[in-house]
């Protein structure tokens, strides 16, 4: 499966906290998938600061989490975010801009 990049938070790359939520927004570009993830506890604040976000090659975030693989086919716009209860990811409403 060739995804593409992703942006992810350092929340969940350097501070290996679990993905909680992530979407799909139209690509920036070619490279660009339009995926973004996230561990759920990034701040207003910390969301606004560029630094803390980076873009990496999607093999990189599977083999953070396995269990996204099944959800990168998706067209977008599309959002999921762990479900507490079961561990597994739901897909919710999300406002993209």
């Amino acid at each position: 499966m060739q995804v593409g990049y992703i942006i992810a938070s350092n929340e969940v790359m350097l501070l290996h906290k679990p993905i909680g939520f992530f979407y799909r927004e139209e690509p920036g570009n070619e490279q660009d998938s339009g995926w973004r993830f996230f561990s759920g506890d990034e701040t207003e604040v910390y969301m606004e600061e560029p630094k803390n976000f980076a873009m990496y090659n999607a093999t990189t975030i599977i083999a953070i989490d396995p269990s996204i693989v099944e959800y990168l086919e998706h067209e977008y716009p599309v959002a999921f975010e762990r479900d507490e209860a079961s561990g597994k990811f739901i897909e919710v409403g999300f406002s993209f801009k």
